[in-house]
């Protein structure tokens, strides 16, 4: 009998972070939400702080609103949201243990099911919130430990981190590759090791295509035991993004699996998410060409193109390539710290201030946290001289506990001296976003579920003879 393997569809969470820099409005998914509820994947990724984050910031939407739209639609399928474990990933790194919990919770009151949480750097101390306030709520803790390539980063290393995870109550075991560099050849080590100390929890694969291998990957991943893959719809895969649904899906059938999926409603998501992108101008996902380069810097794909865009901004670009050399010496600096969300602008940054400075001249701030304990422990020892001086000069001391026990509680000082608040929702409102932002979103009025550009062929035609100067009038008959 084949052996049953699924996918976690993240179309409207990761694959439009990745390719529509999350500027997807709820108007554009909304029609498909019911047909991504009964195609019969394993998840449906459809939120993600960053989300949440954008939809105050530019999208002007309640993130709130977005999840009740969200829970109304997807009814069978299980509602999976990312987020890191310490805090926002946009504006608040680190929340206090009780806002953070009371974020969780109010989460799944909306309707997540499964929190798909990881780390900057692979503390698995940092979990204790999430995991606790996940099953608090009956959600399932979907917990990654994020792949890099150093010299601490072994398969001892990550076998450990995993082991921890256990410990800790994951439900769900991930390796998460948001950069595009693990291998096949790396997966057939990894998930074996992975496996063994399972106790009989479900491993996932999760990886980008930023490299081009990341379909390749995923093969491999469940040829070696993953039963869960990540993908997006085609218009939103590929390039920074995750592997297409339908081919992945395709490719899995042709390797013997049981891939029990309903094929013709993911090619209408499919033709949906092509015409979105055609009207709005948004760019659609295309395979990447091998880079060997990236295997060195590790820059995320979704970042690379805006460090790019501010390096020229800065009449800098001349010098891109001294920066990407100088990125793995700072992450050496820094104990080896991933090249994800938040650390990988704290590195990228601290690389390209190195580089116009000398090194270390301009330090960040953040850059002082990490090397002081404030976010975690890192994977490898930090560069003790370049500590020595953030003590002396800060006179601040490392800690080796967890960041987030040494702040204070918040939830009930924040309620008494801005409150009365309508709801705890409005209250994490208020609290992680900035006055101005809440102003002209409250501005904004009610969302709007029908997208603000006609969708459909009957107004694709309508526009396509609008072009037309020699056409003055026209008739349709039906």
């Amino acid at each position: 009998m084949a052996r049953k393997v699924n996918l976690i569809d993240t179309t409207i969470r990761d694959g439009q972070q990745s390719l529509w820099a999350t500027r997807m409005t709820t108007a554009m998914m909304y029609p498909m939400l019911p047909v991504m509820d009964r195609v019969g994947y394993d998840a449906v990724e459809c939120l993600g702080t960053a989300a949440m984050d954008s939809c105050v910031r530019y999208l002007k939407e309640n993130p709130w609103e977005r999840l009740r739209i969200l829970r109304e639609n997807i009814t069978r399928t299980p509602m999976q949201m990312i987020s890191i474990c310490q805090g926002f990933s946009v504006g608040k790194s680190l929340v206090p243990d009780d806002m953070l919990e009371l974020f969780f919770l109010r989460c799944a009151a909306g309707g997540i099911k499964r929190f798909f949480l990881m780390d900057g750097l692979n503390d698995i101390r940092n979990f204790e919130v999430p995991v606790r306030a996940a099953h608090k709520a009956g959600a399932l803790a979907v917990n990654a430990v994020v792949y890099s390539i150093s010299p601490v980063h072994t398969d001892e290393h990550f076998a450990e981190k995993f082991k921890e995870l256990v410990e800790m109550g994951s439900d769900v075991l991930v390796l998460k590759d948001p950069n595009g560099i693990l291998t096949p050849e790396r997966v057939r080590t990894l998930v074996p090791a992975i496996k063994a100390i399972s106790g009989g929890r479900p491993v996932y694969c999760h990886s980008h295509c930023i490299t081009g291998l990341g379909p390749a990957t995923n093969l491999e991943a469940v040829k070696y035991g993953a039963e869960v893959v990540w993908t997006a719809s085609r218009a939103l895969a590929n390039g920074s993004s995750l592997p297409a649904t339908s081919s992945m899906a395709r490719d899995l059938k042709r390797a013997g699996y049981d891939i029990d999926l309903d094929m013709e409603g993911i090619m209408k998501i499919e033709e949906h998410f092509f015409a979105v992108a055609k009207r709005h101008g948004k760019p659609i996902g295309k395979p990447a060409e091998y880079d060997p380069s990236f295997y060195k810097h590790q820059m995320p794909g979704g970042m690379i193109s805006n460090f790019r865009a501010q390096m020229a901004q800065l009449g800098l670009e001349n010098r891109i390539e001294e920066v990407f050399e100088e990125i793995p010496a700072v992450r050496e600096d820094l104990g080896w710290a991933l090249m994800v969300t938040p650390f990988s602008q704290v590195i990228g940054t601290q690389a390209a201030l190195n580089v116009l400075y000398g090194r270390y001249k301009v330090t960040l701030s953040e850059v002082d946290q990490l090397l002081l304990g404030r976010y975690g422990k890192t994977p490898g020892p930090v560069n003790q001289n370049l500590l020595d001086s953030v003590v002396k000069r800060t006179g601040k001391q490392p800690i080796t506990e967890r960041p987030g026990a040494l702040v204070d509680p918040v939830v009930e000082r924040f309620r008494r001296e801005n409150g009365p608040f309508p709801s705890d929702e409005e209250m994490l409102l208020e609290y992680l976003f900035m006055p101005d932002h809440l102003k002209a979103l409250r501005a904004a009025g009610p969302m709007q579920l029908e997208d603000p550009v006609s969708s459909g062929p009957l107004a694709d035609l309508v526009r396509e003879v609008a072009k037309r100067k020699d056409v003055k009038h026209f008739h349709l008959a039906m």
